[in-house]
């Protein structure tokens, strides 16, 4: 789905209007179009997307090859009135849908439309100039959606997701999911002093507060998640659009991704990291720094209490069994889990937390596809 874009469009849209008269230029309306509203008519990210956006209309009986053309065939179909852009039926179209997404607002969907209408409908006639035949210059072309996954099929990402993250979900998805609020719900209230702690009084419900604060990208999922089931795959897929929509993946400095910084520990330094499909030899100083996650921690390396380590490398290598340091070379000391007779061969002085690197190993996969 394309919830990606909405962080975007919301930035234009009709709650935040600016007072000043937009730039009318063909630049502009590329730009604008290109990133928010191009995708969504032109068929550039497809399957899982229309269940999410657009529920209510198939809005690609309007694409055109240009933002002008398009703007210019919802005018002549009657969708869009360019006089009294918030009355456009299309709005009203795009407002009976439906979504799957706790995350995504047709509400919010409509409002960045009407933005384009907006400015179109101080703009359109200027950078756009007079169109004949609007609805007819369809020519096939290749579309300039942005693809919010990049150049990797759907299906080889939401596998790495779904090994890196979602079988790991269980630190996450207990507080940024609309299942743990409706589960941390209780009754009605008019203060704090109506709820029993730890709850407080929230949007007039007993609420636990950092469930109620927390994002909400993590569909679903309650129980055990199998991947031979359709629905968890499905519930899957739009937890990995979410966590592109709100921005939690860093395609151009992938270890600065908040999906791995907020649950770090704060102001932890990887030095290094290795582990099954990871291999980062020298982490620049700087990069990947944990930072303040307002809960509790989630990656500590199994440090509970202070003082834990502020860096080091992260090893969580499986190549070399070992029942003793005396099996592992001069540089190594063998990691064995509390209760188990054996463990792996890891750098001296390094730290493991496999969640942390199946996070990397996704983030890293997701960045070279962008």
């Amino acid at each position: 789905m394309e919830t990606w874009l909405l962080i975007g469009m919301l930035a234009c849209s009709g709650t935040d209007k600016q007072e000043d008269p937009p730039t009318c230029s063909a630049e502009e309306l590329d730009t604008t179009y290109t990133r928010y509203v191009e995708p969504f008519v032109s068929g550039a990210v497809e399957s899982s997307c229309t269940e999410c956006h657009m529920t209510g209309i198939d809005i690609t009986m309007y694409t055109q090859d240009t933002p002008c053309q398009t703007l210019a065939c919802m005018v002549d179909a009657g969708v869009v009135d360019l006089d009294n852009p918030d009355q456009s039926t299309l709005l009203d179209q795009i407002r009976m849908g439906t979504t799957a997404s706790s995350v995504f607002d047709v509400e919010d969907e409509a409002d960045a439309f009407l933005a384009w209408f907006e400015w179109s409908s101080i703009c359109h006639d200027e950078a756009c100039g007079e169109l004949e035949s609007p609805c007819s210059s369809g020519t096939g072309a290749s579309s300039t959606g942005v693809d919010p996954i990049g150049d990797c099929s759907e299906a080889d990402l939401l596998a790495s997701f779904w090994d890196a993250v979602i079988i790991d979900r269980a630190r996450c998805n207990v507080c940024h999911s609309q299942w743990a609020e409706d589960n941390t719900t209780q009754g009605a209230c008019t203060s704090d002093a109506d709820c029993e702690s730890p709850l407080a009084c929230l949007s007039g419900y007993c609420k636990n507060k950092g469930v109620y604060y927390a994002p909400h990208f993590f569909e679903g999922l309650e129980g055990i998640a199998s991947w031979s089931r359709e629905d968890d795959k499905k519930a899957a897929l739009y937890t990995m659009y979410n966590v592109a929509a709100t921005g939690l993946v860093d395609a151009d400095s992938p270890l600065d991704s908040r999906l791995l910084t907020k649950p770090l520990l704060d102001d932890f330094q990887p030095v290094a990291i290795y582990g099954p499909g990871v291999a980062i030899e020298s982490v620049p100083s700087g990069e990947g720094v944990g930072i303040n996650h307002d809960g509790s921690s989630k990656f500590t390396f199994g440090c509970h209490s202070q003082p834990c380590p502020t860096s080091g490398i992260v090893d969580c290598r499986k190549e070399e069994t070992c029942h003793g340091d005396s099996d592992c070379t001069a540089e190594n000391f063998c990691s064995i889990p509390e209760g188990e007779t054996s463990g792996h061969c890891r750098l001296d002085g390094s730290v493991c937390d496999e969640t942390y690197v199946n996070y990397v190993r996704f983030v890293e996969y997701f960045a070279s596809c962008k």
